[in-house]
C-alpha cells in the first residue's frame, strides 16, 4: 500500500522525510480507500506550504505533516462516520488558509482581468501575461485603463453617457458625459472623459485628449488648478470643440470610489488582487478577523545593509520587538545598498556581505521564529535586476541564501501584494511621489489660489494616485512598465492600505477609505511605520539613538 500512495507524492515532485512518511502511513491506514485520501492529502499539503511560506518545498518534514493531520483528525472526530472523508476535505480546505497571511508574486500570482463592455462584467483575460507581447498590448494598456476608470466614474450615477441620456433621459442632478469620439457635430459646452497627453506634432509639443476612437488637439484655457494632474492621466474636461480643437476651461479627475461601493456595484472579482482563493475561503478569512485583532506589520524603506549605522538600528529594532511582541511580518523595501549594484566580483561580494550580516542577526531572534514572523524583502532601484516594473524578486545567490537559512523569509516582487485575512495591502518601492510634479499639466495651487504648500502637494499626490487607480500613472516612456504586466500596478478596487517606499519625507493619510503611507528612508532617521490592519491603525515610529 505504501508504494501506491507514495507515488501520489512523488508524481508532484514532493518527497517525504522518513518520519513524515511514517505519520502518513499510519493516517492512511485508517481509510478504506487510502489512495483517494492520499490524493487529497498531497494537494492540500501543497496548499498549506504555499500559504505558510509562499512556495512549495520539495522535501516535506514531519512537522508539516503533523500540522495537516492534526486538523484532519479534529474534523474527523467532530463529523459523523458517514461524512468523515468529506468533513476531512473541508477541514483541510480551511487549513489551506494557513495563518491567514498570503503574499503574492505579482508576476505569476496576479492574473489580468478585462472589463467586457457588452456584458458589463469583469472576466479573466483571454491571453496570459508574457515578457514578449505583441505591439497591440501597448495600446491595450490605455484601453484597459480607460474602461476601468470610465466604468468607475459611472458607478455613483453622477454622470450618464450621452447615448444613454438620449434614450432614457437623466435624473435631477445628473450630468451628461460626452465621449471624445462624439464631440464632432455636437456643439456647445460639453464634459468629456479621455487621456490627456503631450505629443510631438509639426516640430512642437502640444496637448491632446483622446479616447479609444478619436483624438483632438487641446487648447488649455485653464491656467492653474487646486488638483494635481499630469501628462498621461485620464481627466474629466469641460469645454467646447471649435475648429477641430477642444478648448478646455476646467479640468478635474474621475474620483476614486470607496472599496465597498466597488465590490457591491461593480461586482469585480476579489481574485483580481491576486491568488486563487475562492469567495468561500475569503469569507472564512473575513469571519476570522475578529479573533485575530493583534497582528501588525513593521514597514521600512531604504534599508542599506552596507551601512554600519543602519545595521545598528536594525539590531535595536529587532531586539525591541523580540523582547515585547514580534510583529506578523517585517516588510523591508530596498534599496538594500547605498549605491547602485554593479555586476563585478567586488560588487557581488559586497552585496552578499550585507545579507550575510543580516542573516546572522535574524538567526538570533528566537521569539520571532517561534511566532512565525515573516521577513518580506521588496527590491528597490539600486538593487540587482532590470529596472522595469514589476521588478522580480531578488535571487537567492545574491541574498546569501537568506530564504533557505532563515525561516519565513520571503523574497517579494516590487510591487508586492499581501493579504492579511481579508485586508489587502500593497507595498511599492518607487520615487513616484517625487516625479509627479515634474509632469504637471498646469501648476498646482491652493484652493484659495496661493502657491501649493507641502501639505497640500502631499494630499494631492495621494489623491492623484488613487483617483487614477494606478501606482505610476505617468507616460509609458517615464514609467518603464512591462506592457503585459500593467495590471499588477493597478489599484482597483482600492486596497485597504498602500505603502510607498521612497526618499521623500514620511507621512500618512486616508482617502476614499484607503490608508496611504509614504515610508521615509530608514537609512536617514531610522523612521518606520507599524500598521495594524484589523484595527485600521497606522503608527509612525523611530529607533532612538543608543545611550552614551
Amino acid at each position: 500500500m505504501q508504494r501506491a500512495w507514495l507515488r501520489e507524492f512523488n508524481a508532484l515532485g514532493l518527497q517525504l522525510r522518513p518520519q513524515a512518511a511514517k505519520l502518513v502511513t499510519e493516517f492512511l491506514s485508517l481509510y478504506e480507500d487510502p489512495t483517494q485520501m492520499a490524493e487529497t492529502l498531497v494537494e492540500y499539503t501543497k496548499n498549506y506550504l504555499r500559504s505558510r511560506q509562499g512556495r512549495v518545498e520539495a522535501f516535506i518534514d514531519a512537522d508539516t505533516i503533523r500540522s495537516v493531520l492534526e486538523c484532519m483528525h479534529q474534523v474527523s472526530a467532530a463529523g459523523s462516520a458517514g461524512s468523515t472523508q468529506e468533513a476531512t476535505r473541508q477541514g483541510i480546505e480551511a487549513l489551506d488558509l494557513g495563518d491567514g497571511i498570503q503574499i503574492y508574486d505579482v508576476t505569476s500570482e496576479v492574473a489580468p482581468f478585462d472589463y467586457r463592455t457588452t456584458t458589463k462584467e469583469w472576466a479573466p483575460a483571454l491571453e496570459p501575461s508574457t515578457l514578449f507581447p505583441g505591439p497591440d498590448v501597448k495600446a491595450k494598456i490605455y484601453g484597459s485603463r480607460y474602461h476601468l476608470l470610465l466604468q468607475r466614474t459611472l458607478l455613483e450615477g453622477k454622470y450618464v453617457i450621452d447615448e444613454e441620456a438620449s434614450a432614457t433621459g437623466i435624473l435631477p442632478g445628473q450630468l451628461i458625459l460626452t465621449k471624445v469620439e462624439s464631440l464632432q457635430g455636437n456643439p456647445g459646452p460639453k464634459t468629456t472623459f479621455g487621456l490627456l497627453a503631450r505629443v510631438q506634432s509639426e516640430g512642437k509639443r502640444q496637448w491632446t485628449i483622446e479616447d479609444l476612437h478619436k483624438v483632438y488637439p487641446v487648447e488649455l484655457e485653464v491656467q492653474e488648478s487646486d488638483h494635481l494632474m499630469t501628462d498621461g492621466s485620464f481627466v474629466l474636461a469641460e469645454g467646447r470643440l471649435e475648429g477641430g480643437r477642444f478648448l478646455i476651461k476646467n479640468l478635474d479627475l474621475p474620483g476614486a470610489v470607496p472599496r465597498n461601493m466597488t465590490l457591491v456595484k461593480d461586482l469585480i472579482p476579489r481574485q483580481t488582487f491576486g491568488g486563487t482563493l475562492t469567495d468561500a475561503q475569503l469569507k472564512i478569512l473575513e469571519e476570522s478577523e475578529p479573533g485575530n485583532p493583534d497582528g501588525f506589520y513593521v514597514v521600512l524603506s531604504e534599508v542599506h545593509l552596507d551601512s554600519g549605522r543602519v545595521l545598528e538600528k536594525l539590531t535595536d529594532l529587532f531586539q525591541g520587538y523580540e523582547e515585547s511582541q514580534p510583529p506578523t511580518a517585517y516588510v523591508l523595501m530596498g534599496s538594500f545598498c547605498s549605491s547602485p549594484f554593479v555586476t563585478t566580483a567586488e560588487g557581488i561580494r559586497s552585496y552578499r556581505d550585507g545579507f550575510e550580516r543580516l542573516k546572522f542577526m535574524l538567526r538570533g531572534l528566537s521569539n520571532h521564529i517561534q511566532s512565525g514572523t515573516r521577513f518580506v524583502f521588496v527590491p528597490g532601484p539600486n538593487d540587482p535586476g532590470a529596472q522595469m516594473l514589476p521588478h522580480v524578486a531578488l535571487p537567492e545567490y545574491l541574498t546569501s541564501d537568506l530564504a533557505k537559512d532563515v525561516p519565513n523569509v520571503v523574497m517579494g516582487t516590487n510591487p508586492c501584494r499581501l493579504r492579511h485575512f481579508s485586508r489587502e495591502l500593497v507595498f511599492f518601492r518607487h520615487d513616484v511621489l517625487r516625479l509627479l510634479r515634474r509632469h504637471e499639466v498646469v501648476p498646482l495651487r491652493e484652493p484659495d489660489g496661493g502657491p501649493a504648500s507641502a501639505a497640500h502637494a502631499r494630499t494631492e499626490m495621494v489623491r492623484f494616485l488613487l483617483d487614477q487607480a494606478h501606482l505610476v500613472p505617468l507616460p509609458l516612456e517615464q514609467s518603464n512598465i512591462l506592457w503585459a504586466y500593467d495590471h499588477t500596478l493597478r489599484l482597483y478596487p482600492l486596497p485597504h492600505a498602500v505603502f510607498i517606499g521612497g526618499v521623500t519625507q514620511p507621512f500618512d493619510t486616508s482617502y476614499a477609505e484607503c490608508k496611504f503611507c509614504s515610508v521615509g528612508p530608514f537609512s536617514r532617521e531610522a523612521e518606520f511605520y507599524a500598521f495594524h490592519p484589523v484595527k485600521d491603525l497606522m503608527e509612525q515610529c523611530g529607533v532612538p539613538d543608543r545611550a552614551g
